[in-house]
């Protein structure tokens, strides 16, 4: 299944204007942290999409992964010397090995079962890591985690962070797309549908599990990598349970199975959790009743207004 026309050309226009439009705010360190972290959020969000929107598994141990890419990503850096880059690739492969071990006992169970087993995991990292105290530094956190460096550039202003975070973007962006259009992708989506179905068609449900787990957790931990090196300090508190909800919100919010799901969803809610702050007592009440309404208006995201929006003038233009 390859893209129509229009498919090109949206691509396209969206990939320019997400090169050219940081050039515009260069000057501020408020919106570029803003778009970084939306970019570090879209990875993170792309990789609960496997499993949310690809399986229909509901998970709430995201966090958990994350965690372990940065904290990875932190000790390779600092404790061993090793360049950012490599030790990007070995936290996340680390990440990938803790999802399929998770997708052992969990694949074969469903429903709030899964649910438990995934927010179990989540917060059993956090405990570990805020208890290994020799390794992690317990509450203190890791502190002055060293920006990348690829060759004599050093990569530390938010504007060249950018960048980076953006290569990474567009490389899970076209590793969903091509799993998506893949024969495994079709088998994901047939274990979605009907796991003894599947099975009849010679699919084996739990091998197309464990790879999606996999390849779930490896873009959560590459987030999590990310993260590390820009924000320069990490600590427990910033990988509890509220962090696998919003990513599974920034799902929901911006299409569950899609493409340009994950980059709406994760934009805009981080977007809007920033500027919401100015209402103070009210944040809360405002940013909640939203997310209600989004659901109840919007049940299939805002992929899915767009889709019913097209489908309409499609039909408009027939007739």
């Amino acid at each position: 299944m390859g893209f129509t026309k229009r498919q090109m050309i949206v691509t396209l226009i969206c990939f320019a204007a997400a090169v050219v439009l940081p050039i515009f705010f260069r000057g501020s360190r408020y919106y570029m942290n803003l778009f970084n972290l939306a970019g570090i959020f879209i990875i993170l969000t792309f990789s609960l999409n496997y499993i949310h929107g690809y399986l229909g598994l509901i998970s709430i141990g995201q966090a958990g992964f994350f965690a372990i890419g940065a904290y990875i990503t932190a000790g390779l850096t600092m404790g061993l010397g090793i360049n950012y880059f490599p030790a990007l690739l070995l936290a996340s492969i680390a990440a990938a090995l803790a999802g399929v071990l998770l997708g052992l006992p969990a694949s074969r169970i469903g429903g709030h079962y899964f649910v438990l087993i995934t927010l179990a995991f989540g917060e059993i990292v956090r405990l570990i890591i805020l208890n290994w105290k020799e390794v992690t530094h317990g509450t203190n956190g890791v502190n002055n985690i060293p920006p990348p460096r690829l060759g004599p550039l050093l990569i530390e202003s938010r504007f060249a962070y950018y960048y980076l975070v953006l290569f990474f973007i567009i490389v899970t962006m076209v590793v969903a797309a091509s799993v998506r259009r893949s024969k495994y992708g079709r088998s994901m989506l047939a274990t979605k549908v009907g796991e003894l179905a599947a099975n009849v068609m010679g699919i084996n449900p739990l091998s197309t599990k464990l790879i999606n787990f996999g390849i779930s957790s490896f873009f959560a931990g590459l987030a999590g990598g990310l993260y590390a090196s820009y924000i320069g300090s990490i600590s427990p508190e910033a990988f509890d349970v509220d962090l696998s909800v919003d990513i599974l919100t920034m799902t929901l919010v911006g299409g569950s199975g899609t493409i340009p799901g994950p980059v709406i969803g994760a934009t805009a809610l981080v977007f809007l959790k920033e500027w919401l702050r100015a209402v103070k007592e009210y944040y809360m009440i405002i940013y909640g009743a939203g997310i209600v309404l989004i659901m109840i208006f919007m049940p299939y995201g805002i992929m899915g207004l767009l889709r019913r929006v097209r489908d309409v003038i499609s039909s408009r233009e027939v007739r």
